[in-house]
């Protein structure tokens, strides 16, 4: 069985963040494992996120680096800037596939420290990805449009994040586009594929991005290949979505069980 780490926030209702990462791995027959960068707790008023001392990030990264093979990672929120610059220092000197989901959340709020972070995403921590999986605005920052509002868009969008060195991008469009299909966009080197699903009416899609980009993790790590794994995640998803979990009248996670409900419904 592979090992696969998750790098990411925790979500205290376990919609998204590392949760969602390592109920999919676990799914998926995969042995997930975790660093926490950050806590975040959903309450009334937004959301709270306390950061982790990066002396304890790394405590983490060192434990499981060091006990382990880990040949298959993915990263969510990271939070401030002195953590990403820990994690590139940390795994460059490593040969790993590493999906870069890139949760652009940041705990200080600040546009210059922003400015700051992006930068150094861009320009360091994003040639390290053998693939990357931005929504709609985390891909308008990446790339540094304003907003995506078409699939021209979108493809030049990918394009530009491909010349930071990221050589794989898939751009989820998912229910924000208008229409009744959710779109995802996947440019793989040279090749490029639309992906097409209808549309689900519900409020569980918490967890969704963070779902999606460990479904192809965890099914890399089983040898599939890119765009299968990506198929197959965006069927997972959808899947996760169609029988979710609603918490309240704003909030509902993706269910990650929910495949492997089919295959026992169908047999499988």
């Amino acid at each position: 069985m592979e090992n696969v780490l998750t790098i990411a926030g925790s979500d205290s209702l376990a919609g998204g963040g590392l949760e969602a990462d390592l109920k999919t791995f676990e799914e998926l027959d995969t042995f997930g494992l975790s660093v926490v960068t950050s806590i975040v707790s959903i309450q009334k008023n937004g959301i709270a996120i306390y950061q982790e001392p990066i002396s304890v990030i790394e405590q983490q990264l060192d434990s499981v680096l060091n006990n382990l093979p880990i040949h298959y990672l993915k990263t969510g929120l990271l939070g401030d800037l002195a953590t990403l610059k820990l994690l590139t220092s940390k795994l460059r000197q490593r040969n790993q596939k590493m999906v870069v989901d890139p949760v652009l959340v940041f705990k200080e709020g600040d546009a210059a420290i922003e400015k700051d972070y992006l930068d150094y995403y861009r320009q360091n921590f994003l040639p390290m990805a053998y693939l990357s999986t931005p929504n709609l605005d985390e891909a308008a920052k990446l790339s540094g449009m304003h907003k995506l509002k078409s699939r021209s868009d979108i493809q030049l969008a990918a394009e530009k994040i491909q010349a930071f060195g990221c050589k794989n991008v898939v751009i989820k469009g998912g229910s924000r586009l208008p229409g009744e299909i959710a779109l995802d966009y996947a440019k793989l080197g040279q090749d490029e594929y639309w992906l097409e699903d209808t549309k689900i009416l519900t409020g569980a899609i918490d967890g969704a991005g963070c779902t999606f980009s460990a479904a192809i993790t965890a099914q890399l790590a089983q040898g599939e290949s890119l765009i299968s794994s990506i198929k197959f995640a965006k069927e997972f998803v959808h899947l996760g979505i169609e029988n979710g979990i609603i918490v309240n009248k704003k909030l509902g996670n993706v269910w990650q069980g929910a495949y492997r409900q089919k295959r026992i419904n169908h047999g499988a």
